[in-house]
């Protein structure tokens, strides 16, 4: 509780207008006793006294009351009402309880907002295609063209066919196309949610377009689902009690997705954009939600859940309502409790389908390219989060160094100062600034790596490759000459204050040697995997190698979007006119002038 408590009468009407949105459990704390938790949005009411644990209870039950009747919530004898008056005066005080009977409105200020926004929104009105024409796309969107042949490598795969439309003239992605600047249009009907849990009467308001379109084929879609787990099963087996390992699940719902996409970004005879049968772009939309949950799940290093973690629909649905993952900032899940609870038992227990059988899909052919192309993504997905971890740990040894010697606004070493610290506040959010996140993370994208090599076809363990290998390549002649030529071009355009210590320009070249050498070894790495993918889809591999400007375009997709993360070599480029250019074999470094915004 952090606001300041109000005054409170013994007599007065009490309302919980969102009581619907509760959800309770019960925790034990390290000291061995029982805690109470109630989750209300993103708060949360701990209750550690036994004695009031009957008090949060009841509250958990009322849609009103007179404030004196909760002296009467205790099991035992009543509360002294100074004790209620505290606790509810705390409660009106964080808007949980009001003094004002809820009033139902079809829309809210928040969704308003959001809807005025989304008029202003720059927004395509002909369909972006990455395939064939991702150079096209990419000209417009970043000002950089790209081959079709290395999509994957810069653009995770559960995300390659959101822009994509389906038979019914709408994004795979829906709202949450990636990127948001390929995002049309769409006529949407929006209605508050009815359904009690974490999103009842949010701000946020949901599609009930979408929600039409999923009951429409909801019988073909558990279908697709069932399938799709017995092939999945084959080649990850569930734990000896029947429940899925947390990864497993990530992966099983990455391999659920790259279904269409396999079919809309193959070479060969692709599904043409708009044709998409809607079955698939349903199935591709509801497990896009269980993906996400699962990988934000295994990315808590104070909830630890790594890879081998049990999980079943109960746990599930449950860590899914307390964490909100049933809300977003554009609108709330459309899918009623019925649904969810279908969704989640026949995607995990295999529930099977009442009534008739359907006729077989015609894509069941694909499935095991589909698997693998799944699997080859989430390797390039771990590869490319992964050097993000590297990236910001070397932001941080930069920053360790210019933090150490303050300059001119207007001088080199001012300039790179106050960038550094401009792109540090936008990782704070992503928590990659401190060491155990990074630590966390890079340990799961390990598991992920790993796990994804041994459910490819053909796998053998002379092939498995460690990803940490990858991550700690030895410094080479390369590193030592781009390391050197660093030292020189910033002792020139960004020399250290006077009286400061020379060496940390040093510093400096040196973090960024180190990382452009981790860098190019990540980039040779990707490409390979890339091959591998243009193999399967049967694709064109490029003529020329995957640099570290394909890459960073990835970047510059996300600008705006929730875990955006700065890109460490424009820092450089902008500020000192520094330019750099890497692949495999080689790195480029070409002076040139700042960029006119950083003059």
């Amino acid at each position: 509780m952090s606001q300041e408590a109000v005054p409170i009468d013994p007599h007065e009407t009490l309302y919980l207008p969102m009581r619907r949105r509760f959800m309770s459990e019960y925790v034990q704390t390290p000291e061995g006793t029982n805690e109470l938790r109630i989750y209300y949005g993103l708060k949360e009411i701990s209750i550690e006294e036994a004695d009031l644990h009957s008090f949060g209870e009841n509250l958990l039950k009322q849609d009103q009351f007179m404030a004196a009747m909760a002296t009467r919530w205790s099991n035992g004898e009543p509360y002294a009402w100074e004790r209620v008056k505290e606790l509810l005066e705390q409660l009106l005080a964080e808007n949980i309880l009001s003094r004002e009977a809820p009033k139902l409105s079809p829309e809210t200020d928040y969704h308003k907002m959001v809807m005025a926004s989304e008029a202003r929104r720059p927004a395509p009105s002909e369909p972006m295609w990455w395939n064939p024409d991702t150079e096209g796309v990419l000209q417009k969107l970043v000002g950089r063209p790209m081959e079709f042949g290395f999509l994957e490598a810069m653009l995770p795969v559960h995300r390659a066919a959101h822009a994509a439309l389906d038979a019914e003239g709408r994004h795979i992605g829906e709202n949450n196309v990636f990127p948001d600047s390929m995002r049309m249009r769409m006529e949407t009907e929006w209605r508050m949610c009815p359904y009690p849990g974490s999103r009842f009467k949010d701000d946020a308001l949901m599609n009930v377009t979408a929600l039409k379109s999923m009951s429409k084929h909801w019988k073909p879609t558990l279908q697709a689902l069932l399938i799709l787990r017995e092939a999945f099963l084959k080649r990850y087996p569930l734990l000896a009690d029947g429940q899925w390992r947390l990864g497993d699940l990530h992966a099983f719902s990455c391999a659920v997705l790259a279904v269409p996409s396999l079919m809309l970004l193959r070479g060969k005879d692709p599904i043409p954009n708009g044709t998409l049968d809607p079955v698939l772009s349903s199935v591709f939309r509801v497990t896009d939600g269980v993906r996400m949950v699962s990988i934000y799940l295994m990315f808590l290093p104070e909830q630890p859940m790594p890879y081998e973690t049990p999980i079943n629909p109960a746990s599930l649905l449950h860590l899914t309502e307390r964490d909100n993952h049933f809300l977003s900032t554009r609108g709330v899940c459309a899918g009623p409790p019925h649904m969810v609870d279908e969704f989640f038992a026949t995607m995990l227990d295999g529930k099977p389908m009442a009534g008739e059988p359907l006729p077989e899909p015609s894509w069941l052919a694909e499935i095991p390219a589909a698997i693998d192309y799944g699997l080859r993504g989430l390797q390039l997905y771990s590869l490319q989060f992964t050097l993000w971890a590297h990236m910001c740990h070397t932001y941080e040894r930069i920053r360790d160094a210019v933090l150490q010697a303050e300059a001119p606004a207007d001088s080199g070493w001012g300039r790179l100062r106050q960038r550094i610290e401009k792109d540090w506040k936008v990782i704070l959010p992503t928590r990659q600034n401190t060491s155990v996140q990074r630590e966390w993370a890079k340990a799961r994208y390990v598991e992920m790596y790993d796990r994804a090599q041994r459910g490819l076809r053909g796998f053998s363990e002379e092939k498995l490759q460690n990803i940490s290998d990858v991550f700690s390549p030895p410094k080479d002649a390369v590193h030592a000459q781009a390391a050197e030529q660093l030292r020189k071009l910033f002792r020139e355009r960004a020399p250290v204050p006077e009286g400061a210590r020379p060496e940390l320009i040093d510093a400096v070249a040196e973090a960024l040697a180190d990382y452009l050498t981790i860098e190019r070894s990540a980039l040779g790495t990707l490409e390979t995997v890339q091959r591998e993918v243009n193999a399967l889809l049967q694709r064109q591999h490029p003529d020329r190698p995957f640099t570290n400007l394909d890459l960073s375009i990835h970047h510059r997709l996300r600008f705006a979007t929730i875990g955006v993360l700065p890109y460490l070599l424009d820092v450089f480029r902008e500020e000192l006119g520094v330019g750099i250019e890497s692949h495999v074999a080689d790195v480029k470094i070409t002076p040139g002038a700042p960029s006119a915004a950083a003059a």
